[in-house]
């Protein structure tokens, strides 16, 4: 072998040796806390098992064929997209609203940020103990809107099947938009100030600029927002446990909150287990639909 050419490849194995060295622990983790549950879960879907005993029943897709004829599981499904629908629309408009009204603040800015992410930091149990107090039927809201003649609107929130699944989205809106407003404020310090000079020039007003150039020029960042907040209310189950138990009357069940009812609660692991392996494909698909959406708008 030619010498130079020797050395070329002692080069690219040492580089490769190099970048694996850095690659394989974080592999290691990511297949042992990550992919090796996920495929165990899709493994206990399969089986009839109470979670205790050693043994397993093998029983195929009966579970799936089970859930799929299961009236509170097409309940709790249908709760979940409205819950996800209303934290999304929250998290990432009213987000991307605040962090784009924060970016024009000089003065108290750190202030202002800190105060929007502290709840991001509460504890879901602490953020549910809160919600849970003001919610009363005779709590801070409701004395609130009786203080300023709103009294007709006064109900009992978490008692309320028409109110409750939308309060407890608010709640959960409220202890994480702060990561979404985080999120959008880094991506508006990419965006340069020659975009809104030239807008200025072309007459535009401060929402016609927000629409034709934040939008655009934030749409990778938004991507990832819209990710990071449909999968976290997807797998909500802290404030919901904590408050209503998915109550009243189902009304404010989710998967994650039906999924642990069925699998730890009715020891019944197996179908738990079909609940979890179906809103992890809800999530993948969800995802995956609405960034093909985001490259079709790209592409046009």
């Amino acid at each position: 072998m030619n010498p130079s050419n020797s050395r070329k490849l002692r080069t690219i194995v040492a580089d490769h040796a190099m970048l694996l060295a850095f690659l394989v622990p974080g592999l290691a983790v990511y297949l042992f806390f990550a992919i090796y549950p996920t495929v165990s879960v899709v493994n206990f879907s399969l089986h009839k098992w109470d979670g205790i005993s050693p043994t397993r029943t093998w029983i195929g897709f009966d579970n799936y064929i089970t859930m799929f004829s299961d009236r509170i599981f097409w309940e709790a499904f249908q709760n979940t997209f409205v819950w996800s629908f209303v934290i999304v629309v929250f998290n990432v408009g009213i987000g991307l609203v605040i962090a784009a009204m924060l970016a024009r603040v000089w003065r108290a800015r750190l202030l202002l940020q800190t105060l929007i992410v502290i709840p991001v930091v509460i504890a879901p149990m602490a953020v549910a103990t809160i919600w849970r107090w003001m919610y009363q039927p005779n709590g801070v809201i409701n004395q609130a809107l009786e203080g300023v003649g709103l009294g007709f609107l006064a109900t009992p929130w978490l008692g309320d099947p028409d109110a409750v699944l939308f309060a407890l989205a608010f709640a959960h809106s409220w202890s994480t938009i702060g990561l979404s407003v985080i999120i959008f404020l880094a991506g508006l310090q990419a965006v340069s100030e020659e975009l809104y000079d030239a807008a200025k020039i072309d007459g535009t007003t401060p929402v016609q600029a927000f629409w034709y150039v934040t939008m655009p020029a934030l749409r990778p960042v938004t991507a990832v927002v819209f990710i990071l907040t449909l999968t976290n209310a997807f797998k909500a189950f802290d404030l919901i446990w904590a408050t209503t138990q998915g109550g009243p009357i189902r009304f404010s069940e989710i998967l994650s909150t039906y999924m642990y009812k069925r699998g730890a609660l009715e020891n019944n692991y197996g179908y738990g287990s079909a609940i979890g392996v179906a809103l992890l494909v809800i999530v993948s698909l969800a995802t995956l639909i609405y960034m093909r959406l985001r490259t079709s708008e790209d592409d046009a």
